[in-house]
């Protein structure tokens, strides 16, 4: 008896311990990672054939387990939530719906900081910018591709911007600052998306277009090779979106309006947020182009 129970124990313990080195195999390998680049009200845009509903295409081909979007986890489903992108809360409300999780995981620099560097940013990062830019309108201009999409993630593009950040605002701790302290703020982005990976096995990060190369960075810096992945969608120009969603937009603006109006408890760096941006015009315009 005892025999065959050490029979079996030797003759099962090999299995068992490449069992195991399977498992433990499958705990180190890091999620795949994607960046899509968003371009905030411009998805309400005919003339860019790139759509909330192009991008969602965009990402179900990827069928992910989470996508981290650009709002800050202390706004989510709260009065500020709309004063991040459209798109962001889009993404939040459909994501039951298809199947994955989503999580708020932005950063911003205050406004006080964010303003007293803005009225001192150097005259020559501005000229150094606006030549640069120049570039990139000029690359935009002489496309002739079918969406949006294809065009704010050339390679060219991303060199220009990854440029801009790194080799002309970057360099000076001003204009650093004035732009949100985007170093930091990318930085951070990836931080939270990481830390709310869990057991996420495909991740994407969907952020306005600027963002895309400071995040492949910081990836890579974390052992992460992003990809920016090719169109996925065939553009549709369909601006509808569900009920769910325009409720959501709506309730979103009006907290703005109430932030603006006083008339809503709020910090008063919120409120300067609010006043100092346009994002009351722009979340009633996607609500207009959008209703059914």
């Amino acid at each position: 008896m005892y025999k065959k129970i050490l029979y079996l124990v030797l003759a099962f313990s090999p299995i068992c311990g490449l069992a195991l080195e399977i498992k433990q195999d499958t705990l180190d390998q890091k999620p795949s990672v994607y960046l899509i680049g968003s371009i905030h009200n411009m998805h309400f845009n005919q003339d860019k054939n790139y759509s909330v509903n192009d991008l969602l295409a965009q990402i179900q081909q990827l069928k992910p387990d989470l996508i981290c979007g650009e709002i800050t986890p202390e706004a989510f489903e709260k009065p500020m939530e709309g004063y991040f992108p459209p798109e962001a809360a889009f993404l939040a409300e459909m994501a039951s719906e298809y199947n994955y999780r989503f999580e708020p995981v932005d950063w911003r620099l205050d406004y006080a900081t964010q303003d007293i560097a803005s009225k001192r940013f150097p005259a020559s990062v501005k000229e150094k910018r606006s030549l640069l830019l120049k570039k990139v309108q000029v690359e935009f201009s002489e496309s002739d591709k079918p969406s949006f999409y294809d065009d704010i993630h050339k390679e060219a593009i991303l060199n220009y911007l990854d440029s801009l950040y790194e080799n002309i605002i970057g360099t000076d701790a001003l204009a650093e600052i004035a732009s949100g302290s985007w170093s930091e703020r990318n930085r951070r982005i990836i931080e939270n998306g990481l830390a709310a990976a869990g057991n996420a096995r495909v991740i994407v990060f969907v952020f306005g277009l600027d963002h895309i190369p400071g995040l492949k960075r910081h990836l890579m810096l974390a052992g992460i090779k992003a990809k920016i992945p090719e169109r996925l969608f065939t553009p549709g120009n369909n601006f509808e979106v569900s009920d769910a969603v325009l409720e959501r937009w709506k309730r979103n603006l009006e907290n703005l309006k109430l932030i603006r109006d006083k008339k809503a408890p709020t910090t008063y760096d919120n409120y300067q947020k609010v006043v100092e941006s346009n994002r009351i015009q722009d979340l009633d315009e996607a609500i207009k182009v959008s209703t059914k």
